[in-house]
């Protein structure tokens, strides 16, 4: 047996390390009237069938032959899985800025009229923030459909200005991601219908994306604004709804939210 000097919990399968704290374990040894009290409490459940004390027995042995095939512990390595992925994130972004290194010393030398070799900077960028916060990142889901919103939408917006800056970026692909996203919130709110008030923070995000579209399209800067009418009355509706529908419940959420 084994006892964790941090956590004080006494350990009694083979292993190293406490499971709560992943401190060292040091080994102990239960004293005569520990032991003795410890019989004690097993003398008071005689009646339980030996069939019971067997199948008990014969699951500690099976427990302790597992424990000396994973080298001395049963429980799972929570954070080897992670140093992978954190591995694997820093090869892709040592390739990345070595990569970027020679294509941007490439473009220097042969001295076009677009320096091509910053657009690939801006697909290094969003590929390595992408893959760090949406796809290997511990956050939820749902920021993760937000962030990827958001540099897409800065990404093509990158693009368009290195490429003549006619606004494409924030004339078709503001909106239509806008409207994307609305599309997606629904879904996300039918699949997970126990708990479609958390989307609710999501869909204030959209509105307000859909009013900083508009103001885009008062200054002139979205010269088509169908699109970007389309999307605020899509966010402004799918937000009006679930408030008016969800009834109390969106609003205890809303509430709660901004600690109200």
């Amino acid at each position: 047996m084994t006892k964790c000097m941090k956590c004080g919990v006494y350990i009694a399968d083979n292993t190293d390390k406490c499971p709560l704290c992943q401190q060292v374990v040091a080994p102990v040894e239960l004293s005569s009237d520990n032991h003795q009290g410890t019989e004690g409490v097993f003398e008071q459940h005689n009646d339980v069938p030996d069939k019971c004390v067997n199948d008990t027995d014969s699951a500690a042995k099976r427990a302790d032959s597992t424990a000396s095939h994973d080298n001395g512990t049963r429980y799972p390595d929570v954070k080897g899985a992670s140093r992978k992925y954190r591995l694997l994130e820093n090869i892709i972004l040592f390739l990345s800025i070595v990569g970027q290194i020679v294509l941007t010393t490439v473009d220097y030398m042969t001295d076009n009229e677009i320096n091509w070799s910053f657009i690939v900077l801006l697909v290094v960028i969003y590929a390595n923030v992408t893959l760090r916060l949406a796809i290997v990142g511990r956050n939820g889901y749902i920021f993760k459909i937000v962030s990827t919103f958001v540099f897409t939408v800065l990404f093509l917006e990158g693009i368009d200005l290195l490429t003549g800056a006619s606004g494409w970026a924030l004339t078709f692909v503001f909106p239509s991601a806008i409207l994307a996203m609305v599309l997606a919130t629904i879904i996300l709110m039918i699949v997970n219908i126990r708990n479609w008030q958390s989307y609710m923070m999501m869909q204030l995000f959209l509105v307000l994306m859909s009013v900083i579209a508009m103001i885009l399209v008062a200054v002139k800067i979205i010269w088509f604004p169908y699109l970007a009418m389309g999307a605020m009355g899509a966010s402004l509706f799918l937000f009006l709804g679930t408030l008016i529908i969800g009834d109390k419940r969106a609003r205890t959420e809303l509430k709660r939210r901004f600690h109200i």
